[in-house]
């Protein structure tokens, strides 16, 4: 709410210090480490996500872009800021309501390691077998849709004064969209309140890649969140080599202060404390 509202900044006021002082000393040890790799940059040897930037801006700048001129250093460092501290956040807190949701419908648990039994067996799991898992990718989607952590998405700045419909937004001002509200409208989805993965597949049980306009857990528009296809393919990863190494067992919860945590009665974006056991199966 500080972004929103400048009565409880000052409210908090040493708390917003301190968070700004946090990623003054964040951003700070971001721009040293792209810094090296600018030193010791080889456009032949690509070794992570920084050099793959530095790059992109070379060729972005060789081939005469309209936007090379914003490849600035302090903004691809800005990049991987946002990449990796504020997608690894979201990405923790949506593997908590993926294993919570697994536990709680045992159904879904078997469907998804069954297919991956059949698809992948026990070697390590590679991003091209997401084609070969139409139902794990779906029970990801609907999770992403059902659960969202991110209700009010990625903020964006007003660069004109404009209007949105009949409201005026002044230059400067911040701009977001409530995604939260379109995930869980009965507008767009048919009975948003149940957890479904099957409503991301087609007829033939295929992964509907050509996914509804109003599924938007990354935002919408040309600004979308930059670490979408990382977070999906990172969770993808996890998830599978997760349910591998518990093949052998049942995943279930653990009675919480004597009442299961239920995904399904949501008060904010982060599940209730829960706890999992593994059940042999034999």
């Amino acid at each position: 709410m500080w972004e929103f509202s400048s009565l409880i900044r000052l409210w908090d006021r040493q708390l917003v210090l301190k968070q700004r002082r946090i990623i003054e000393e964040v951003m700070l040890m971001i721009r040293n480490k792209f810094r090296k790799h600018n030193d010791d940059y080889n456009e032949l040897i690509e070794r992570d996500f920084c050099d793959a930037l530095i790059t992109s801006r070379n060729v972005s700048l060789r081939d005469g872009k309209q936007w090379a001129s914003y490849l600035t250093d302090e903004n691809l460092a800005m990049i991987v800021y946002d990449l990796f501290f504020a997608g690894n956040d979201t990405t923790q807190r949506t593997f908590q309501w993926l294993l919570l949701l697994i536990a709680y419908y045992p159904d879904v648990q078997k469907r998804l390691k069954d297919e991956i039994e059949s698809h992948i067996g026990d070697r390590r799991a590679r991003h091209e077998d997401r084609q070969q898992c139409p139902y794990t990718m779906a029970m990801m989607a609907e999770t992403l849709r059902y659960r969202n952590v991110a209700r009010f998405g990625v903020t964006h700045k007003a660069m004109v004064d404009t209007k949105i419909g009949e409201i005026f937004v002044r230059k400067g001002t911040d701009v977001g969209v409530y995604q939260g509200i379109i995930l869980d409208s009965s507008d767009y989805w048919d009975k948003p309140d149940m957890f479904r993965p099957e409503r991301f597949l087609d007829s033939d049980g295929n992964y509907m890649t050509n996914r509804p306009q109003a599924y938007i857990p990354f935002g919408l528009g040309r600004r979308v969140c930059l670490g979408e296809r990382l977070a999906i393919a990172d969770l993808f990863l996890v998830l599978v080599r997760f349910l591998q190494l518990t093949k052998d067992y049942d995943i279930i919860l653990n009675s919480h202060n004597g009442l299961d945590p239920d995904p399904n009665v949501a008060e904010s974006y982060l599940p209730k404390e829960y706890t999992i056991c593994f059940k042999n199966k034999n």
